[in-house]
């Protein structure tokens, strides 16, 4: 973090002698030419100092100051904050754990008349953790409060962290984060958000269904002859995330949207038999207004057994951000191939089966 004109603050001691400096760097106003000297000592405008050394909330419980839910919350591919609780008093308040900045023996002048103290703490523990790590470039912040801006390069304000100033009445706050390129807003004034990357602000990111399972049997006859398999058991699990960032890629996603992904497993072949399986009539899925999605991507890779192959599905799809429930019918249909006899064997047993996936 590289302050923009504010005097370091890096240890309580140093801070106390800043702050006696800070204060007496006085108003005078001097009465008419000839009459004794009279005047006011006020704390200076653009007076700031900050400390991330606070380990708990300075703002007192249920404060109007405070921020409720998640109306403070900024979440990104490379960061996640909160905003604890924004304060403007005149003289310093009794409820605040202001010690934690300024010491036991906190003496501060009023303001200069036009301004007021503005205080701005981020929360000890903002309830989130950012997906990935930045790297050189990628994320950076400005904190404003009036004049008064701090900048930040690589990281976000810290939890916990305190920012004061002597600003003007009822000056703008607003916090800046541009994550990957992308800009997210905060009025801490209004208590407003803009550019939010909403997936990130609901549900969970990875779904694992329970096992599917179920067995089917074949037979067919070709001129004199009878083919037939007994009780081809298949079992498979499907894996789904919501994502919005990927690293080495980027975005995915728009910011009011999501990249689901599907991804499962399906032994292909066994014994000299192959069960290839149609994945467009094999699998359905739907989002929670229960309409038919449509992939983006279908791929799959195999992996070779001692007596077959392992297919992996994998399947994209485009979501709206606060889309978290989906439905999948998955329904496996023949025939089984026999290529060394060069037949095809229609199956019996097979079902659909309806899996319910929620990422709430």
């Amino acid at each position: 973090m590289s302050p923009k004109d504010i005097a370091p603050a890096h240890h309580r001691a140093l801070r106390r002698s800043v702050l006696a400096l800070g204060a007496t760097a006085a108003v005078l106003a001097v009465a008419a030419c000839g009459a004794p000297p009279t005047g006011t000592l006020h704390t200076r405008a653009g007076y700031a100092l900050s400390s991330d050394e606070i380990p708990v909330s300075v703002c007192p419980a249920d404060d109007e100051s405070r921020f409720a839910g998640d109306e403070g919350l900024l979440l990104g591919a490379h960061f996640a904050l909160r905003v604890e609780c924004v304060a403007s008093f005149d003289a310093l308040p009794e409820g605040f754990q202001l010690d934690y900045l300024f010491g036991e023996q906190a003496n501060l002048y009023s303001p200069e008349p036009g301004y007021e103290f503005t205080l701005v703490q981020f929360a000890p523990d903002p309830g989130a953790t950012a997906p990935y790590t930045a790297e050189a470039g990628e994320l950076s912040a400005t904190l404003k409060i009036g004049d008064r801006a701090w900048d930040f390069d690589g990281e976000v304000p810290a939890p916990g962290e305190v920012f004061f100033t002597v600003a003007k009445k009822d000056a703008p706050i607003t916090l800046e984060v541009v994550d990957a390129e992308r800009t997210q807003t905060m009025d801490l004034r209004e208590r407003t958000r803009e550019g939010l990357i909403q997936a990130l602000y609901t549900g969970t990111t990875a779904v694992d269904t329970e096992m599917v399972e179920g067995s089917v049997d074949g037979y067919t006859t070709k001129g004199s002859y009878e083919y037939w398999f007994d009780d081809w058991v298949y079992q498979t699990q499907f894996s789904l995330t919501r994502e919005v960032f990927q690293p080495g890629t980027g975005w995915v996603a728009e910011p009011d949207r999501a990249l689901l992904t599907i991804e499962f497993g399906w032994l292909q072949s066994a014994s000299g038999l192959e069960w290839g399986i149609d994945l467009d009539d094999a699998l359905k899925v739907a989002g929670p207004d229960g309409a038919a999605l449509t992939a983006l991507s279908a791929d799959h890779a195999d992996e070779d057994l001692s007596n077959g192959v392992w297919r992996t599905f994998t399947l994209t799809y485009d979501v709206p951000a606060d889309a978290l429930a989906f439905t999948l019918n998955f329904h496996p249909k023949g025939p089984v191939k026999w290529p060394e006899e060069d037949i095809s064997l229609p199956i019996t047993g097979d079902k659909n089966h309806e899996i319910a996936v929620s990422f709430e």
